[in-house]
């Protein structure tokens, strides 16, 4: 690299801001270290700490065979939010700040549903928080609903390391909590914003470009799936085809109200 070169227009907060967003944990230099040498010399560093989940003095040893059984029990949301809470078979349960699962109007006839928490989520414990959520205000009010008036839910209640997808196991433990919200909501409509939930519970495409546009349905309740407000923020592009998803939902909820 020629000396005289300047870096671009990133500064240097933003980018190690960029580095930290990426998963980035370590600076490479351009002479290799032999760890283990200055290991011999150096103190073991301590685990940076966070913010703590609450946890259980003791839990039995789950697996993804007692989900099921865990998720049926609960006769509540908060109950089955608790549950959640002490579900230490999920990986992600351990690696997240906070539990980010449902809020809102548990009484709603519309059941909001997001695919998993990004970073605000899991700072927050919001199912939608930051500029996420307002863009999802500002959707919900282009078809006349106010979001004090639905039930909000994250399919995936902890954020992935790294903002990384979930593995099919971390999904596959989580499913059987997001259909039990699901049941004691019992919701007239479903807007699901990434398609996890409409691929996981209703047998959609993975696909969000190829699940949208098309009615799905969980035990009867009609699912409508769009872009999720962070991907639409990164692709303003897709607004138009949210908006043809929007007043979709729409024409069908004027239809059952």
């Amino acid at each position: 690299m020629d000396t005289d070169q300047q870096p671009n227009d990133m500064n240097a907060a933003e980018a190690l801001a960029w580095l930290v967003e990426m998963g980035a944990d370590e600076i490479m230099g351009e002479a290799a270290v032999d760890r283990f040498a200055a290991s011999v010399v150096a103190e073991t560093p301590k685990p940076i700490a966070i913010a703590p989940i609450q946890r259980a003095s003791t839990l039995p040893d789950q697996s993804a065979a007692d989900a099921a059984a865990q998720a049926s029990s609960c006769e509540t949301i908060e109950a089955l939010a608790q549950a959640l809470n002490y579900f230490d078979a999920n990986p992600l349960r351990k690696s997240a700040t906070q539990l980010s699962f449902i809020e809102g109007n548990m009484q709603s006839a519309i059941l909001i549903v997001g695919d998993r928490p990004r970073n605000e989520e899991d700072k927050s414990g919001q199912v939608f928080a930051a500029k996420s959520r307002v863009l999802l205000i500002a959707m919900l009010a282009a078809i006349e609903i106010k979001i004090e008036d639905v039930a909000l839910m994250n399919f995936i209640p902890w954020r992935p390391p790294g903002n990384r997808n979930a593995s099919e196991n971390e999904i596959a433990l989580c499913q059987p909590f997001a259909a039990r919200a699901i049941e004691l909501i019992q919701p007239k409509m479903i807007l699901s914003f990434g398609a996890i939930a409409g691929q996981y519970l209703a047998n959609g495409d993975a696909s969000v470009l190829r699940q949208r546009g098309k009615w799905l349905a969980v035990n009867g309740t009609p699912v409508m799936t769009t872009f999720h407000p962070d991907e639409l923020l990164k692709l303003p592009a897709q607004k138009k085809l949210a908006w043809r998803d929007l007043l979709a939902f729409k024409m069908k909820w004027d239809e059952l109200k």
